[in-house]
């Protein structure tokens, strides 16, 4: 894989995030002002890491070229990664999606190898930072690293406060535990 398809391949799935969220908040709004808010926001952050994404590409060209190889991301399952937000959508694009299959989603795509891919993508960041002597940049790098256990915690927080299903609530403390 070339660093111009990370990046590509980062941006689609950051944007394929925000197009659900933003689904979820319009199917299941109606439900309580408070849920419609919370899955805008978490599209809202979605977008915010694909624009990240877009700065990084322009740092990282600068630094080490599209075309350069990124190795280590060969044992990243990405077509499982595809295939299940694929599912995703098609489970959404349904328009019949409780509230808590809407967090089971929701926790299984924080869940997934994506963030690894993500999180590869801002050390190759950190890399072209250090590489091109621009230590203001990393406060961004370092931010995006809390926003993303933020982001997770609100996802904790709304599932145990809307969530029925106790093992749903569970599933999303695990998840909070693997992102701390």
């Amino acid at each position: 894989m070339t660093l111009g398809e990370l990046f590509n391949l980062c941006q689609d799935i950051e944007l394929r995030q925000a197009k659900l969220y933003a689904s979820l908040s319009l199917q299941l709004g109606n439900v309580d002002e408070r849920i419609a808010r919370f899955w805008e926001q978490m599209s809202k952050e979605e977008w915010q890491h694909y624009i990240l994404v877009d700065f990084g590409r322009s740092l990282c060209v600068d630094t080490f070229g599209i075309n350069s190889p990124v190795p280590e991301l060969s044992d990243i399952p990405v077509q499982q990664i595809m295939d299940a937000l694929e599912t995703h959508e098609q489970k959404i694009d349904s328009k019949n999606i409780s509230l808590d299959e809407a967090f089971e989603i929701a926790i299984a795509i924080e869940d997934s190898e994506a963030d690894t891919i993500y999180m590869h993508l801002l050390s190759i960041m950190r890399k072209a930072i250090e590489k091109g002597n621009q230590p203001y940049l990393m406060d961004r790098i370092v931010q995006v690293e809390k926003d993303m256990v933020s982001h997770v915690d609100g996802l904790v927080q709304a599932t145990q406060k809307f969530a029925k299903d106790a093992d749903l609530i569970r599933k999303a403390h695990r998840l909070k535990a693997e992102h701390t």
